[in-house]
């Protein structure tokens, strides 16, 4: 079979070359329809912007003028601003009553004795100035120098620790829910020595490890009942030791040999790192390192003189300032306790004893009194 073109070329030319403009204008005139789409789709969308714009710009207008007209503004703003900077005024809270029981565990209480006639404290700078007067006690003659220089290297040898008691599962407990002395502000010591505090459970708020524990939704009341003897039956009180009771602790796992405490109720000291070494025969040696120094930059005495207190002994009078670490002060700081080198601790939240701290002013030697004047 033979096909013959009868159509000359030139004329197949133009016909291929009048498909590919007819195509062209196709292609042309939709991307023009989808062009003309868009610019009207955005036109929309502009004006509607510029209503919706307008007629929040009346709303607020509307709104400013009602607010500037309100009489009680000012007093609303203030309140907004008291109520925004009550965190501040939280963490920026002191405990001034921690100054006393600092001074108990400061001053010798033994035949030698320190006592104050006055005292002024700086929260802001953490110092305490007062002035004092050192006895040797009875039987020594003449003024014994060394009972200020015992109290001034005790100070700035002292230490304090604070930190969180926590359930076995590491939930902190509220504060309120914890009682670390007893009526008399003597603090709670098992027959070994070591501190304990008691936690009143069942009450409601005081279990951070139940189902309905809400955080500061503590029933001050029933709490206040638990702590007096006078609760019901469902409110306990477990004991929570302050002091590791390293050996038995690390046999029953609650304890490694970093310190690390887990499984039992217990103390989470900000300021002691606890840590257990093995020693011959493969016991373990508990060690305690304690990094807070309760007065940092020690003692400046000022002022020492000779005089002779009210029953008439010979005392050493002197005005001293003991700059104290401000963290002591801190009302953040729970469950905060000074710790004489001794190895003595005094519960500063709670436990207050000024006893026979304070007394009357010595008097100067008098001019004829050269036993006074002469020591």
């Amino acid at each position: 079979m033979y096909e013959i073109n009868l159509v000359p070329d030139i004329k197949a030319e133009a016909i291929k070359a009048q498909k590919m403009r007819n195509f062209v204008f196709f292609v042309a005139a939709v991307v023009s329809a989808i062009a003309i789409g868009l610019v009207v789709l955005l036109v929309v969308v502009k004006t509607g912007q510029d209503i919706r714009i307008a007629a929040q710009d009346n709303t607020l207008e509307t709104m400013s003028n009602k607010l500037t007209e309100y009489d009680g503004l000012g007093e609303l703003l203030t309140v907004q601003n008291q109520l925004s900077g009550l965190s501040e005024i939280q963490s920026n809270k002191k405990v001034l009553s921690r100054v006393f029981t600092i001074l108990s565990s400061m001053l010798p209480t033994g035949a030698d004795t320190i006592s104050i006639s006055s005292l002024d404290v700086n929260l802001k700078d953490a110092t305490m100035t007062f002035d004092g007067q050192a006895n040797a006690g009875a039987g020594t003659d003449g003024i014994d120098y060394r009972v200020l220089e015992a109290f001034t290297k005790q100070v700035g040898l002292m230490k304090y620790d604070y930190g969180r008691y926590v359930d076995a599962s590491g939930n902190v407990i509220p504060t309120m829910c914890i009682s670390e002395t007893d009526n008399r502000g003597t603090p709670y010591t098992d027959s070994d020595g070591n501190l304990y505090a008691r936690w009143t459970k069942g009450v409601k708020g005081c279990d951070p490890s139940s189902e309905s524990y809400e955080e500061n939704t503590v029933d001050e009341d029933a709490l206040e009942e638990a702590m007096s003897g006078s609760s019901t039956a469902s409110s306990t009180i477990t004991n929570i030791y302050r002091t590791p009771r390293f050996q038995e602790w690390y046999q029953k796992g609650y304890m490694k040999e970093d310190g690390s405490i887990s499984g039992i109720e217990h103390f989470e000291s900000e300021c002691n790192n606890y840590s257990l070494v093995q020693m011959t025969g493969g016991s373990m040696k508990p060690v305690i390192v304690n990094e807070c120094l309760l007065a940092p930059d020690g003692v400046t005495v000022a002022n020492s003189s000779n005089g002779r207190e009210s029953g008439g002994g010979l005392v050493l009078r002197f005005t001293a300032t003991v700059y104290l670490d401000p963290e002591v002060f801190a009302f953040n700081n729970k469950h905060m306790v000074a710790i004489a080198p001794s190895g003595g601790i005094n519960v500063t939240d709670s436990f207050v004893q000024i006893g026979n701290m304070f007394s009357e002013r010595a008097m100067d030697c008098e001019e004829g009194d050269t036993s006074c004047r002469g020591n």
